[in-house]
């Protein structure tokens, strides 16, 4: 067992031992371990927003933390995966839980996992199961007036379920972890629907009229509400500076003209929708007297200050270099889209590598089309032989420069060589491991200390 008396480190090669998944579906084991927090008066009167989707459901999470807390609202966030440590998955009022703190919270696990498999010794725990019952523990300790939840996969088996909540965020719909979720996006949209619970309301960032109108017929049988960003919203204007992404945007009930948003990308435009409809219905139940004009000021605020690593993030000057952690090709698409409009005149460095787990192929083609010049490497953690990425990018584009470096760092060292030279935009992007590893290797640290899930 570990303890708060433990360093971070030990704890987290604990948390980060324990089996992915446990013995088939887990809801059964979640509400045992959260039994004891289950009876509390705070968990009995929570009202989670609670997040789904293929892509963006980080970005949504965070938004509406964000705004939550410029309400002067105590918000609990829980997220996952984390970049550098696994404190980031449990934050309240943007401060990762401190390493005592999560001491006591896995201390408190281990007891409830470790009676549990007494009991049960053929039903193993998971590490989904097991992070979303330290949150809760956290979280029924320090007692935040709202919490959001960002779901580990779908949402019908989801260990988020258990936790109360009428609302929730559905951000956008792709073929992902289909041997769970179904193999048609039907499938899947119906699996992260069970998310909400009957009666309730799901705000969705999905656009596709076909999908929808399947979809609400899905949630027509379980009497949940389903609000569509693009059906209440107007986008009149969006442009981009370095660090920011302004639009004109209109809702419903509230007008935004001149909305900065501190995480740049079109699509990020669709989940501040999301967002913002999300918590005008949470709101209208727990802060009914609040004025428009609170609320204009917390979203402006909220989104504008906001800091959510990783998601087109310029991590180094002179040359400059942006890192994305996105690892689906409907992450890339978004990101190419992205790098289109925000750096339209910037010749751009691609370093790149993917994990040997992912669509790796479709993922290098999909980056391809912005790149003047590619590196390819890999990651330490799950890389694909960096020959192999090399192959694709000659067979894609044999028109530009590509080259191979065998490790981040040494890619990263040749990228800002390369780019300073040649009057290049560096962009790492193909896997969130890789741009993580970049960014530490800029950082002078060393990639393989990283401990990832």
């Amino acid at each position: 067992m570990y303890t708060h008396g433990d360093t971070n480190l030990n704890i987290q090669e604990a948390l980060l031992s324990i089996p992915k998944f446990g013995n088939g579906i887990g809801l059964h084991r979640m509400i045992a371990l959260c039994e004891p927090i289950a009876s509390t008066d705070w968990m009995k009167q929570l009202d989670a927003i609670k997040v789904t989707g293929s892509n963006g459901k980080g970005s949504v999470s965070i938004m509406v933390a964000s705004i939550l807390k410029e309400l002067g609202i105590s918000t609990g966030l829980y997220t996952s995966p984390h970049l550098f440590e696994f404190n980031e998955r449990m934050m309240i009022d943007g401060q990762p839980i401190s390493t005592a703190e999560l001491g006591e919270a896995v201390d408190w696990f281990y007891q409830r996992h470790d009676q549990y498999e007494r009991n049960f010794p053929k039903d193993t725990v998971g590490a989904f199961e097991a992070f979303t019952a330290i949150a809760l523990f956290y979280f029924s300790k320090r007692r935040p007036d709202a919490i959001v939840t960002e779901a580990g996969i779908g949402g019908r088996y989801d260990s988020t379920r258990i936790i109360p909540g009428r609302l929730v965020g559905l951000t956008s719909l792709d073929l992902e972890h289909t041997a769970l979720l179904g193999h048609t996006l039907d499938l899947i949209a119906y699996d992260k629907a069970d998310l909400c619970p009957d009666g309730g309301m799901i705000v969705t960032g999905v656009s596709d009229p076909d999908i929808l109108r399947r979809l609400r017929a899905y949630c027509g049988l379980r009497r949940i509400t389903l609000r569509c960003a693009s059906e209440h919203s107007i986008v009149r204007s969006v442009s981009f500076s370095d660090t920011y992404m302004d639009l004109d945007l209109e809702l419903d009930e509230i007008t935004l003209p001149g909305l900065r948003l501190a995480l740049q990308g079109v699509h990020q435009v669709t989940n501040a929708v999301v967002s913002i409809l999300l918590l005008q219905e949470w709101l209208k139940i727990h802060k009914p007297t609040l004025s428009i004009e609170q609320f204009d000021k917390a979203i402006r605020r909220g989104m504008q200050t906001l800091h959510w690593p990783g998601r087109f993030q310029r991590v180094h000057k002179n040359p400059d270099v942006f890192i994305d952690v996105g690892h689906s090709p409907d992450a890339i698409k978004c990101l190419v889209q992205t790098v289109k409009t925000a750096l339209p005149d910037k010749r751009i460095l691609l370093v790149t590598g993917v994990s040997h787990d992912k669509e790796v192929e479709s993922i290098i083609r999909e980056l391809l089309p912005v790149a003047d010049a590619v590196i390819c490497t890999r990651a330490y953690h799950k890389g694909s032989p960096s020959e192999e990425i090399l192959r694709i990018v000659q067979n894609t584009r044999p028109d530009i420069p590509a080259f191979v470096d065998p490790n981040i760092e040494e890619a990263m060292r040749r990228a800002l060589d390369y780019a300073s030279k040649n009057d290049m935009t560096v962009l790492v992007a193909g896997g969130l491991f890789l741009s993580i590893e970049a960014t530490h290797a800029l950082k002078g640290k060393n990639p393989q200390g990283l401990h990832f899930f």
